[in-house]
């Protein structure tokens, strides 16, 4: 199976306020109020962006619902890999409500390779909201898709938060893949 052949992985879970019991090296990782793109761009390797997918559609119910959508409200639904080094760290999945999106904002949707995280932090006018968590199990999506890229089958934790934008919120989930430190 290629990787064009996985879209959408998806990002259902359950997802809840983090827990004080976060291990530190994890915690690290999940609760970082910053850019990720940046973290990862930190590390001093070869930073990428590879675009698993991108289509018109319709978010997952828990996605809707965090975004206070309707069900049927159109989104856009993006979803990459954070790569370094040629090795993918991150999926990252991103739902961007068209009614969030004034003409300005729709340069959102056609950002292809380029990180969504990097135009996300570099606006004044966009506010990151509070970081929610959540454990994928190893036969979920994001649990599938690692084992494919990777040979290994373990639980994966994952980040997601809204961003407030003029007109309304969009919603980024980010999947740590095995290479990540913060299983170390």
């Amino acid at each position: 199976m290629s990787l064009s052949t996985v879209f959408p992985v998806g990002c259902d879970a359950q997802w809840q306020a983090p827990k004080l019991s976060t291990p530190t090296i994890l915690a690290e990782w999940l609760l970082d109020s910053g850019s990720l793109t940046q973290k990862l761009k930190d590390r001093g390797a070869e930073f990428k962006v590879m675009l698993l997918g991108q289509s018109q559609g319709q978010a997952e119910t828990h996605e809707s619902d965090f975004l206070g959508l309707a069900p049927d409200a159109p989104v856009t639904v993006r979803e990459v890999l954070l790569q370094l080094n040629g090795v993918a760290w991150v999926y990252a999945r991103s739902i961007l409500p068209d009614a969030a999106l004034s003409p300005e904002d729709r340069a959102l949707t056609r950002l292809g390779t380029n990180p969504l995280g990097e135009t996300l932090f570099s606006r004044a006018d966009i506010q990151p909201g509070p970081i929610q968590t959540a454990v994928f199990a190893a036969n979920s999506g994001p649990g599938k898709l690692n084992q494919q890229l990777h040979q290994r089958a373990h639980p994966l934790h994952g980040r997601r938060r809204r961003f407030e934008l003029q007109q309304g919120a969009i919603l980024v989930a980010e999947v740590f893949l095995s290479p990540c430190p913060c299983y170390a």
